[in-house]
């Protein structure tokens, strides 16, 4: 029963939280089919009149299910349950009283299941909640939560999905998501593209206040802003490209979410994003492709970058752009029929933790498809069904499927097979090796430097056998990262220098660079030139130190180990500054007044700078830093004498160099 204490958000509250709505989104330009304010007014107006004639004289006299049943959702798409014909007089309409305040009715079909729930919770005689249920369970909400008689919230549950949309000016249009899962996003995309409606797909962008509640460093905003920028006209490209078509959603295709570590981004969080969705349009018993762009998680809600296009575009390997082709429902009816069971299973998954068995079904079905479509066409199919049989024999703690392991590898060797070398096969492979790394890496009493060994192995024959697949530069650089855990720096440097070569224009490429430098820069000048941390206008160049001993610690403050490291510092510099020794910090948060705040609240000796950006910033990328923190002991010559040094004995190495 919804009480008082029903933790419904204030849209006060949620307006100053989330100050742009669609309509003042970057790039947003009303529509011409758009309603005049003058039309939103009495549409207003008309909806201030239904809440008042619900309100049913004080809730005094019961209404008739007739009565409650003419109440329909205000958003498009629910599909709530519904007496037959003839049925409508055996429902029963039931009171509900709260403990202390609140009264409302519950409609129940002949079954007595619950069907509609409509409740004043603040007894001023208006619903202010009203529920909507299929089978039993509620699908869907609407909540007055301001009690001016309009709905500002909405709210989809079981099987209806798991949306959370707020209108901030009561016009009946959701301004923005607070909850809303992928393929939720991909399927309002379609709804936008078919309507050819530019606020609802406004709503679905990355907004300002995304942005800085997720903290990212200013060069990965600025990106991001001309990409949302121009995300309008992308779509309105789109919209004249389908032309007359009402395009329908079939399926989304998404591959395993990435994770961005926060060091990585220059973020206090990890940023869990798709690089892109695949949407499978139903076009009048013809199909086509529609790609979303990349969609990251902000919060419980995700959010799109960019704009749309249409068509299958894959990833670029060595022979270009790949495409693939449409499915034609006339030809195989039964293929829509596959496609509908694959996204209910879609839909089962994304109500919870998706289980082993799960993972399995998906990639049964997708097999099923599969074997229906044109040898050439099936491409992203497979990519999927490795994606799902990595993730069943995986599982969760240990719960993979047994199955699951064999299949794939069955897979693997009919990709290798059929197209030997292909990028369809590399990625078929590097999945088989990642679920077999992970599940020696969960098995309880092995080896762990036999594991890391063998991972090795894996890694160099996957780079040797597919030199240029989409998977091939972060195994390289996985190899020089295990090679350098295991001290064996000349094998780091190798596959260091292999990526650089290869991927020399990818980011993995540009750290692998940094990396050799850094591997080979003991003996050699150092440079390091960066702001202050307290004062961003003043520079500082490491070369105006001269006959010291400088010990360069590189830091941000998401990282729980700085405030440790931060006491040992402190403890060798005051014993070392009368001998030479100098401490030179580089706070890498993506806002200085981050890492200003814990310097204050630790403060220690020494000159401290800022770089912004993580482990994604200019100095870590030009240094090959993979993790944080770091430090680097500079001899009084001015040349690095520990490029990896380690705190545990960086008094061993500060006192040698100072005697």
């Amino acid at each position: 029963m919804i009480g008082t204490t029903d933790p419904f958000s204030d849209p006060a509250t949620a307006a100053k939280d989330y100050p742009m709505t669609a309509r003042n989104h970057p790039g947003f330009q009303l529509p011409a089919h758009f309603p005049s304010r003058s039309v939103r007014s009495r549409a207003r107006c008309l909806v201030v009149l239904s809440a008042t004639l619900f309100a049913w004289s004080g809730l005094q006299a019961a209404p008739t299910s007739m009565e409650i049943l003419q109440f329909k959702p205000k958003q498009e798409g629910v599909s709530p349950s519904m007496p037959k014909s003839g049925e409508e007089s055996t429902c029963k309409v039931e009171l509900l009283k709260g403990q202390e305040k609140g009264s409302g009715w519950l409609l129940r079909d002949p079954a007595g299941l619950p069907m509609r729930r409509f409740y004043d919770t603040n007894d001023d005689n208006k619903s202010d909640v009203r529920s909507f249920y299929r089978e039993g369970s509620e699908v869907y909400r609407e909540i007055d939560s301001n009690f001016d008689g309009i709905p500002d919230q909405y709210r989809w549950f079981n099987a209806g999905g798991s949306r959370w949309g707020y209108d901030t000016n009561g016009d009946g249009v959701i301004d923005f998501w607070q909850v809303i899962s992928p393929e939720e996003v991909s399927q309002e995309l379609v709804r936008a593209v078919a309507t050819k409606d530019a606020a609802r797909f406004a709503a679905l962008l990355v907004n300002e206040n995304d942005l800085q509640q997720m903290k990212l460093a200013q060069d990965k905003v600025g990106l991001w802003k001309e990409r949302i920028g121009g995300a309008m006209g992308r779509f309105n490209g789109v919209v004249g490209k389908l032309g007359a078509a009402n395009p329908g959603w079939l399926h989304l295709e998404l591959g395993v979410p990435q994770c961005m570590p926060a060091e990585q981004i220059g973020s206090r969080y990890d940023l869990i994003r798709h690089r892109r969705g695949t949407v499978l349009l139903d076009l009048a018993g013809k199909t086509d492709w529609l790609q979303t762009g990349e969609l990251i998680l902000v919060g419980t809600g995700w959010r799109l970058v960019d704009g749309p296009s249409i068509g299958a575009l894959m990833e670029e390997d060595s022979t270009g752009n790949r495409t693939i082709g449409r499915l034609d429902f006339e030809k195989d009816p039964d293929l829509r029929k596959l496609i509908e069971d694959l996204g209910s299973i879609d839909r089962q998954m994304g109500m919870g933790t998706p289980t082993a068995r799960q993972h399995l079904q998906r990639a049964e079905q997708l097999e099923k498809i599969a074997s229906r479509i044109k040898p050439e066409e099936r491409d992203p199919w497979l990519r999927q069904v490795a994606d799902s049989l990595s993730s069943a024999a995986q599982g969760a703690n240990g719960t993979g499927e047994p199955q699951a392991m064999p299949r794939l590898a069955s897979l693997v060797e009919q990709m290798t097979k059929a197209s030997p070398g292909s990028p369809l096969a590399g990625y078929v492979v590097f999945r088989q090796l990642q679920a077999e790394y992970s599940l020696r890496l969960a098995k309880p009493g092995e080896d762990f430097s036999k594991v890391q060994q063998d991972w090795i192995g894996k890694l160099t024959q996957f780079a040797e056998a597919y030199p240029t697949a989409e998977d091939t530069a972060d195994a390289l650089l996985q190899l020089g990262m295990v090679s350098e855990f295991m001290s064996k720096n000349a094998d780091a440097t190798k596959w260091y220098q292999q990526a650089s070569r290869a991927f020399a224009n990818k980011p993995q490429g540009l750290r692998a660079a940094g990396a050799i430098r850094r591997l080979e820069s003991e003996g050699k000048p150092y440079a390091l030139t960066a702001v202050s941390l307290e004062n961003p206008t003043q520079s500082f160049d490491l070369g105006q130190i001269t006959g010291k001993v400088v010990v360069v610690y590189f830091w941000a403050s998401w990282n729980n180990q700085t405030v440790g490291d931060f006491a040992r510092l402190k403890l060798i510099a005051e014993s070392y500054k009368d001998k030479g020794m100098v401490l030179v910090t580089v706070n890498c948060d993506q806002a200085a007044p981050e890492g200003i705040a814990v310097m204050r609240r630790t403060p220690i000796p020494g000159t401290h700078l800022h770089q912004p950006g993580g482990l994604e910033g200019k100095i870590c990328v030009e240094q090959g830093l993979m993790v944080l923190p770091h430090l680097v002991v500079i001899a009084k010559d001015g040349k690095v004498a520990v490029g990896n040094a380690q705190l545990a004995i960086l008094e061993d190495d500060v006192n040698k160099l100072t005697k």
